[in-house]
């Protein structure tokens, strides 16, 4: 089948736009120590800052279906990547710790908004190649999350500040927009499809919406545990914090290639569970390595955490292969980004509190590895259901 030159160029904005989804949350572990010695800030306030990104998704996540609604999806898509942007150089330029959080609060906003608009994007352009526009975008995410993970804290050596790297990601999500803006005078919705809307209570009633909600939640968890504390785990266990961050690279670059493959595959299989056992196996070797010896085989531990984190391109996949419909995918993109990060909220925040209360990473750690018992669990569910519309035909008016 013949692809036009439009549906490339909507291809590529996906990309460029996903590749910024999570430099903003990433960037901050490898400079976390530099950013709490100039601010003043403590082990748990900056264990509320690495929470952040999953309070900020699960707000603007549940608000993302209204703002499309009114403004039409691609306009939404524009407003939510400029709030980015402008949060970002609000950041920048602050100098209190209330000053930095509540700028990166506006910053996060724009990306929670995003992160529930583009995978009815993808089902809205792509019907019938949604698995490999997304294996596409998810792997531009993860190109992005790996270069903030690997250039930050050589970028803020360069620079001699952190606010130096930051001003290179705030570059980055600018260099997106004009591709945005060209989609939305291509597109031709300012409705956003109202009509179409499906209704979060709506999903809220049916088994998959939950399962994956939890799903969703437990690996939003762990993720941002890792993007905010894993370099600082490297760095107590011995490490310099350029080291610290090149290993959070390399839990972020591995996962690379599993981001292209994992939705291929997950959307062409019939029963992806293996999949999911091996890595939640991987997972679980990773953080016991920790565990056990953090400096023995620091590198395998890194690799194995990346092969665990292919759960998140898996989910995102999984949103347009249990629904029939554009409005589908958006609703249950909706209530699933909003409850799971709820969910997550709680861990990277407590991994701080505990940090601070116990002066050792080794109850966060053992935090990071009870997830994996609700994560594998719900995750096992969601893939053996059915279609979201069948759950609620009874309810669909």
């Amino acid at each position: 089948m013949r692809i036009s030159k439009t549906s490339l160029l909507i291809a590529l904005m996906v990309t460029m736009t996903a590749f910024n989804l999570r430099t903003i949350a990433v960037a901050i572990g490898p400079v976390l120590p530099s950013i709490q010695e100039e601010l003043g800030m403590s082990q748990t306030v900056a264990g509320l800052l690495t929470s952040l990104p999953t309070l900020c998704f699960a707000l603007f996540g549940f608000l993302a279906g209204r703002i499309s609604e009114l403004l039409g999806l691609h306009r939404a898509i524009l407003v939510a990547m400029v709030v980015n942007v402008i949060g970002q150089v609000a950041r920048n330029l602050s100098h209190t710790t209330l000053g930095f959080i509540e700028a990166s609060a506006i910053a996060l906003a724009g990306i929670g908004v995003i992160n529930v608009l583009l995978p009815p994007l993808v089902k809205r352009h792509f019907p019938t190649r949604s698995g490999l526009v997304t294996s596409l975008y998810t792997t531009s995410q993860s190109i992005g999350l790996t270069m903030a993970s690997l250039y930050t804290a050589p970028l803020a050596i360069a620079f001699g500040s952190w606010r130096g790297a930051y001003w290179v990601w705030v570059g980055s999500a600018a260099i997106a927009l004009p591709l945005i803006v060209w989609s939305v005078l291509q597109s031709r919705d300012w409705s956003g499809g109202a009509r179409a809307r499906i209704s979060l209570a709506r999903v809220a009633r049916t088994r998959l919406g939950w399962m994956m909600a939890v799903f969703f939640g437990m690996q939003s968890a762990q993720a941002y545990g890792q993007f905010g504390w894993l370099p600082t785990i490297y760095q107590d266990a011995g490490f310099s914090p350029v080291e610290a961050g090149y290993f959070l690279a390399i839990v972020a670059g591995v996962g690379i290639p599993f981001s292209f493959v994992i939705p291929n595959l997950t959307a062409r299989m019939k029963n992806p569970v293996g999949l999911l056992l091996v890595m939640t196996i991987c997972g679980i070797i990773g953080y016991g390595g920790l565990l056990w010896n953090p400096q023995l085989l620091p590198w395998l531990w890194a690799i194995l955490l990346a092969v665990a984190g292919a759960f998140f391109p898996m989910i995102l996949v999984l949103f347009t292969v249990h629904t029939r419909t554009a409005a589908g995918t958006a609703a249950l993109s909706g209530f699933t980004q909003t409850v799971g990060y709820v969910l997550a909220f709680i861990g990277p925040f407590l991994l701080g509190a505990l940090k601070d209360a116990t002066g050792s990473f080794i109850w966060p750690i053992w935090i990071q590895l009870l997830m994996f018992i609700p994560l594998t669990i719900c995750g096992t569910v969601t893939i053996r259901s059915g279609m979201l519309e069948d759950e609620m035909k009874d309810d669909l008016r």
